[in-house]
């Protein structure tokens, strides 16, 4: 019997050969090669060369670190964009923040530097560090406080500050501390407290009320302050003659120039100390001061608008206040006198009596005789205006010569009841003199 080598029957177990073998890796190469993107590598697998087993290895394990890296640089890319999706967005600068800020700085500063300017004047004005040495006196009226004196104290120019020299006694306590009356004199070199101290000081004086009316002359003045005995004749007329007041609207008015206080001496009801020995000056002083206050912000728009300086503001309202008897002709009278200085050629004088009879001494009717008088305050001789004022004019007459009525008017005469006749020609005017006269001469005859 034979002896048979078992051979198993499926095909699929028998051995193949290395050709087959070979055909089958290549098949399979090339079907994988499909698959994937092309590499160099790729390429020798279809070369003529047939891969060891070495290589074989050497390449799978180059595509897998490859893979690897790949897979590694496709999660980081993907944490990355993760993390920028959820990373808290920058937020990015205002520029109205940024303006914002700024102008908060500059209002700050600015406020600061304010204070500090507000700081240097109140404190120069309490110690009085920087001021002019002038002696300024004003009268005191009656139940006078401390704090009550302070906008006085600012307007005759004794403090700049009343409001600072207020606050400062308020908190010192001496607000409410009264003031004896009478005339007092300070130097704004002084500081608060010695005002204070000067204003509180107990003095056992009396004082007298003196009227000045309007329209009352220098001499009237005079007369009127040694008869309620404010002063000696002596020391009054020295003052009146001879001493060098310092306002600014007598800098064209000073001494030897003959009754150059003249216009300037308010007309009000004053509290004077009676005391023949005191210095006149302090109390002419007081009245200047007056004057210096009641020239207001008014009056001196209107003389800017008609190009007048003070000197002839005081100078056409002193020729008003003589001139005129009722108030509610102040400005009409006033009105007249500018249209005769405006139209100088057709009007060359003004031929108002009142200056005549200042230079006469007497307000009686004009004679013949007056008014042939050689005088400056002639006005039927010599043409404009006076040299000075006649008088002591009050508020009204000040504001009427700075504020005339727009009219026609270059004539005007006086009635017994002391309202005027106006006209516009001097034919009118003379038809007026003639119904003055009988009216004058019916009062006379009464």
């Amino acid at each position: 019997m034979e002896n048979h080598r078992y051979t198993p029957k499926h095909s699929e177990n028998k051995p193949r050969s290395r050709a087959t073998s070979n055909a089958s890796r290549r098949t399979r190469d090339t079907a994988d090669s499909a698959r994937r993107p092309y590499r160099r590598k790729d390429a020798d697998l279809f070369s003529d060369q047939v891969p060891t087993h070495n290589s074989m290895r050497r390449s799978l394990n180059t595509e897998s670190r490859s893979t690897r890296r790949s897979s590694l640089s496709q999660a980081d890319d993907l944490f990355e964009n993760e993390t920028h999706a959820y990373r808290t967005p920058r937020r990015k600068k205002s520029k109205t923040g940024c303006a914002l800020a700024s102008l908060y700085f500059i209002v700050i500063f600015g406020i600061s530097i304010c204070l500090s300017v507000v700081l240097i004047f109140a404190a120069n004005d309490a110690l009085a560090l920087v001021k002019d040495d002038q002696d300024i006196s004003f009268v005191v009226a009656e139940d006078t406080t401390v704090s009550g004196i302070s906008q006085q104290l600012d307007q005759s120019g004794v403090v700049n500050y009343g409001t600072f020299f207020r606050l400062f006694n308020s908190l010192q306590g001496d607000g409410d501390v009264i003031i004896s009356a009478g005339v007092y004199t300070l130097n704004p070199t002084m500081d608060y407290d010695q005002i204070v101290s000067a204003l509180t000081e107990t003095t056992s004086t009396t004082t007298v009320k003196v009227t000045i009316p309007e329209g009352y002359t220098i001499a009237q003045i005079r007369q009127t302050l040694l008869d309620n005995n404010v002063t000696s004749e002596a020391l009054l007329d020295d003052a009146l003659n001879n001493y060098a007041f310092k306002h600014d609207f007598l800098k064209d008015e000073q001494p030897p120039k003959e009754n150059w206080l003249e216009g300037y001496l308010f007309p009000d009801t004053y509290e004077f100390v009676q005391d023949s020995k005191q210095p006149i000056y302090e109390v002419l002083n007081v009245m200047l001061n007056n004057f210096d206050t009641k020239y207001d912000e008014q009056i001196e728009e209107g003389a800017k608008e008609l190009g007048l300086t003070t000197h002839e503001v005081v100078v056409i309202a002193s020729l008003i206040e003589r001139e005129a008897k009722e108030a509610d002709e102040f400005s009409k009278i006033s009105g007249v006198i500018h249209n005769r200085l405006n139209n100088s050629e057709e009007y060359p004088y003004l031929q108002i009596d009142a200056s005549l009879q200042y230079a006469v001494g007497h307000n009686n009717p004009l004679t013949e005789e007056d008014l042939k008088l050689d005088s400056p305050y002639n006005l039927y001789t010599n043409k404009g205006l006076p040299p000075g004022p006649i008088c002591n004019p009050g508020y009204n007459a000040l504001y009427a010569a700075t504020h005339p009525d727009d009219h026609d008017y270059y004539y005007y005469v006086a009635m017994p009841d002391g309202t005027h006749l106006f006209a516009e020609t001097n034919s009118e005017h003379n038809r007026n003199r003639e119904r003055a006269e009988e009216a004058w001469a019916e009062a006379n005859n009464e």
